[in-house]
């Protein structure tokens, strides 16, 4: 994940720190989780083709939310002087 070092360090140059990512990240994992909340909730009968949809949405955001945690345990992992010391 080499490209999300270069990302982390080029966002730590424009004044981003470790945790004003982490927090982005965390507001986009509330945000997935709450629409795939409202749809897994919603029992209304929708008819075959959009349940198609419907689950087809469901593999996205899951996929989404996997994508997002993972990136928040690896930004987790790095070391701030570690990203310093690529970025001077």
């Amino acid at each position: 994940m080499d490209w999300v070092e270069a990302l982390l360090r080029k966002s730590c140059e424009r004044t981003l720190t470790k945790e004003e990512v982490l927090h982005s990240l965390f507001h986009m994992i509330e945000v997935n989780e709450n629409t795939l909340n409202q749809i897994q909730s919603d029992k209304r009968d929708f008819g075959p083709e959009l349940e198609e949809l419907k689950q087809t949405e469901i593999r996205d955001l899951d996929f989404h939310l996997k994508y997002y945690r993972s990136l928040v345990n690896y930004i987790n992992s790095i070391q701030e002087n570690k990203i310093f010391e690529k970025s001077h």
